[in-house]
């Protein structure tokens, strides 16, 4: 009914922590309300697998713990017969030498199984009956978590029936229609939104590449889970479970609300906003971060006396788990700031793509109302001895990027001196007539 599962990675089933207690839950699907006695059943790990003998370095484990339990109806939701193993543990059997040496598959590949085992008579006839788990990985370090999860995502997206315990001696790849379906459902399973067309779309682009070098379009499991991401140092699999812990942690109302586009390469993401009202941004997780981090870019227009106004597009340096801990994301962007050299610091964020008011998407996620800015709350100050602070993010640029008329000073003597030495007078004069075009208040 359950399989074994790790309360504390409710999760990620199927993937088993060496000395850490995990469940699971039995039922018999046949009701005999005729049956006046209890079934006593026997949980055993690896019974009857020839890997043991055949695959050398193959780890073996006692379960620890009371490994009989009496089905009773009192376990189950539908007067059925029902027994929860609820704490068992694994413990390696240690061998001498170095497993690392030896076995020809890594731990988070090498799969075990969990049978258990009953009787009963029933009209002078004993019935022998036996199940199995669906295979499970044995890990002895947490860190070894997103690995594991990924060989069970892999086994049970492309094994139906037979559970063959070699699967990782030659897995099969996987055609990225599966692989979709199979990460989508990921996130929905952890959030209440999977992936739409567009960011599978860019996901398939960054694991297939632009070019599609795979043939008919098939992704091997190495690709998948072992091969670093373009010259990042971690697969494309350990970016996936950074970012969905990184939503689960401090970004989920945001992702299930689709406030967050995420999955847009830097190309689409400009294409997407060159035509948007100045100060429109949207939300993407960064490429390049093991951990997981998000980020935010947003357009505005640039124009000067010489050249006509176009987009210039600006992201912010991503945010990791450690910064989202200090501070929430919607208030990171309700409050962030550009300094330009001693100009007053501005937001530049308006709209969250494609037109809604900042304020709109993210005011129900402030941690505070908007209140009108105080210089200082001297009342509270004496009330509790302190003035109150807050934590906002400033990026600084050069002055150069605000290239507003009112935001143009005056030229120092010696830059205008400087001019009269490159220049001729006839040139000075028409950069003078052609700024009293664009910008007469300045004369």
């Amino acid at each position: 009914e359950r399989q074994p599962c790790m309360p504390t990675h409710p999760q990620r089933p199927m993937v088993l922590k060496t000395g850490v207690q995990f469940t699971v839950k039995l039922r018999l699907l046949v009701r005999l309300p005729e049956l006046n006695y209890q079934l006593r059943v026997k949980a055993s790990f690896d019974k009857d697998v020839t890997e043991k003998s055949s695959v050398k370095g193959f780890r073996k484990f006692n379960i620890l713990g009371t490994n009989t339990k009496v089905m009773n109806m009192e376990e189950s939701t539908n007067g059925s017969l029902a027994a929860e193993f609820r704490h068992l543990q694994l413990k390696e059997q240690k061998n001498t030498g170095s497993r690392q040496t030896e076995g020809p598959l890594i731990v988070t590949e090498e799969l075990h199984s969990i049978s258990f085992e009953t009787q009963f008579c029933h009209q002078n006839q004993q019935i022998d009956l036996e199940t199995t788990s669906l295979p499970l990985v044995v890990i002895s370090n947490v860190s070894q978590l997103p690995n594991g999860w990924a060989s069970i995502l892999w086994y049970n997206m492309l094994v139906s029936e037979s559970k063959t315990l070699g699967f990782f001696s030659n897995p099969p790849a996987a055609t990225w229609g599966q692989l979709s379906e199979v990460l989508s459902w990921q996130f929905s399973s952890v959030t209440k939104r999977g992936l739409n067309s567009e960011q599978l779309d860019m996901l398939e682009e960054k694991l297939l590449g632009p070019n599609n070098c795979f043939s008919e379009n098939l992704i091997p499991w190495t690709r998948f889970c072992k091969e670093n991401l373009n010259e990042k140092p971690f697969s494309f699999w350990l970016w996936i479970e950074g970012i969905l812990e990184l939503i689960k942690k401090h970004l989920l109302p945001l992702w299930n609300d689709g406030c967050i586009m995420g999955f847009v390469s830097k190309e689409k993401e400009r294409a997407l906003l060159k035509d948007r009202l100045p100060g429109t941004f949207l939300l993407r997780f960064s490429e390049s971060s093991r951990e997981g981090a998000i980020t935010f870019t947003w357009v505005e227009m640039v124009s000067n006396a010489l050249f006509p106004a176009e987009s210039q597009f600006h992201s912010v340096e991503p945010y990791t788990k450690h910064q989202l801990s200090a501070v929430t994301f919607p208030d990171i962007i309700r409050n962030y700031k550009v300094m330009a050299a001693e100009n007053i610091p501005e937001n530049p964020l308006k709209f969250l793509y494609p037109s809604i008011s900042k304020d709109q998407a993210f005011g129900k996620y402030y941690s505070r109302p908007k209140d009108p800015s105080e210089p200082m709350d001297v009342d509270d100050a004496k009330a509790s001895g302190y003035i109150k602070t807050e934590l906002i993010s400033v990026s600084e640029v050069h002055p150069s990027r605000l290239q507003s008329p009112e935001n143009l000073l005056p030229m120092s003597v010696d830059v205008f001196g400087e001019l009269t030495r490159q220049l001729s007078p006839s040139d000075i004069d028409s950069v003078d007539s052609e700024l009293a075009c664009h910008f007469p208040a300045l004369f």
